[in-house]
């Protein structure tokens, strides 16, 4: 009996309930991902979309996207942004904002796309608007969701049990897009919300346990363990095992980047549906989307116009490089009497060459981010099994 107690705090308290938290943080952060890439395809709000709605009634409702700067907040939570001469407010009772970190994400005019390390608190801050205490006059405003006429003037309005798409950022509004995919994801899924509460519960549990088992049955060998047990929240940090430890954090912060990158590599392929690079796509704003195939990089024409994103996996590229033996596809919108792809009016749709096909590229980032994650495992494992075994043969000296 006192081992299916010693276990089952262990199992619930330094498994379990961190290990939802985990699957909780990750969804999270893959939603919110996946709510901004949505939210690309709805058409942005100009004044001819106004002038089109104004004759639907008051009560019909369609998405849009909208980019600008915040211009004042009012008692009621409703704040007015502005974009040029444009002017729209937000309802935004019960909803959330995002704060993107602050810059760090190589928004030079190279041609090499940078992609940093992650380091400090790179994630976005999720704040729900009711703790929201002030915001600065002037600060930019990506917003999606549902605009209503109301009262004569236009609103975007959740309709629930959606919620508005509510970000703040600073930066161009063209590196809005691979900003949220790069940082939007957790430093380290299993340290969460609920983890702190849980390993102190777990290790105050198995401490009062081994009080128990000490003082009232004198049980040697359970209480060897319980004490253990009550010691795990703090084995990783011990040598030798730190060691291994850190190299757990090495592992998984690689296969975290690499996750990133797999993700970056499939936003073009957004609009292309099973992958079929063939086609032309129709954006809502009237361009066409298209992938032209190269057997290599125009340099000159590239300037101005796009970047090139590699992949750590890959050699260095550079103007200078010879006998590419992949192909290149360039992402771009197509215009008449230019056969290389042009920026696009919209800041959401990337200009960007990758050397090799989507699928592939993002497919091998993949399978070597679950090489690292594996090994990372193997890592944490093996230096928390030799600790606790040290922790274990001390204990069975100390405990008589």
């Amino acid at each position: 009996m006192e081992w299916i107690w010693i276990l089952g705090i262990a199992l619930i308290c330094y498994g379990i309930i961190p290990g939802i938290g985990a699957f909780l943080v990750r969804s999270r952060w893959r939603s919110f991902r996946g709510e901004v890439i949505r939210s690309s395809f709805l058409p942005i709000v100009t004044y001819r979309t106004l002038i089109e709605l104004n004759g639907r009634a008051e009560a019909s409702t369609v998405e849009f996207r909208f980019f600008g700067t915040l211009e004042g907040v009012q008692e009621d939570n409703t704040i007015w942004l502005r974009s040029k001469n444009l002017a729209l407010s937000a309802d935004m009772t019960g909803q959330d904002l995002f704060l993107l970190p602050s810059g760090g994400h190589g928004t030079g005019e190279g041609l090499m796309e940078e992609h940093p390390s992650f380091t400090g608190d790179e994630i976005p801050t999720l704040i729900p608007w009711s703790r929201v205490s002030t915001l600065s006059e002037g600060t930019k405003v990506y917003i999606a969701g549902t605009l209503r006429r109301i009262g004569g003037k236009f609103m975007f309005h959740a309709v629930p049990p959606k919620k508005l798409l509510v970000v703040f950022y600073d930066g161009e509004d063209r590196h809005l897009l691979r900003r949220v995919i790069w940082n939007s994801r957790h430093r380290n899924e299993y340290w969460n919300q609920f983890t702190p509460v849980a390993l102190g519960l777990g290790a105050l549990a198995e401490m009062i346990l081994t009080y128990y088992l000490l003082n009232t049955m004198h049980l040697r060998i359970p209480s060897i363990l319980s004490i253990a047990a009550a010691l795990v929240p703090i084995l990783p940090f011990l040598p030798p095992g730190i060691f291994f430890f850190l190299l757990y954090r090495w592992f998984w912060s690689k296969a975290r980047f690499l996750r990133a990158e797999r993700d970056l590599l499939r936003l073009p392929l957004r609009y292309f549906p099973q992958s079929d690079l063939t086609k032309e796509i129709s954006l809502p704003n009237g361009e066409t989307y298209f992938c032209s195939l190269l057997p290599a990089v125009p340099w000159e024409i590239l300037k101005g116009r796009g970047r090139i994103r590699g992949t750590i996996l890959q050699k260095s590229l550079s103007p200078n490089a010879e006998n590419f033996r992949e192909r290149f596809y360039w992402f771009g919108i197509l215009r008449k009497g230019d056969p290389y792809p042009e920026v696009s009016t919209d800041p959401m749709v990337e200009n960007v060459v990758l050397p090799g096909h989507p699928d592939l590229l993002a497919a091998a980032c993949e399978k070597r981010a679950y090489k690292l994650e594996l090994l990372s495992t193997l890592g944490f494992g093996l230096g928390f099994g030799m600790n606790l075994f040290i922790a274990l043969r001390i204990l069975a000296l100390m405990v008589r």
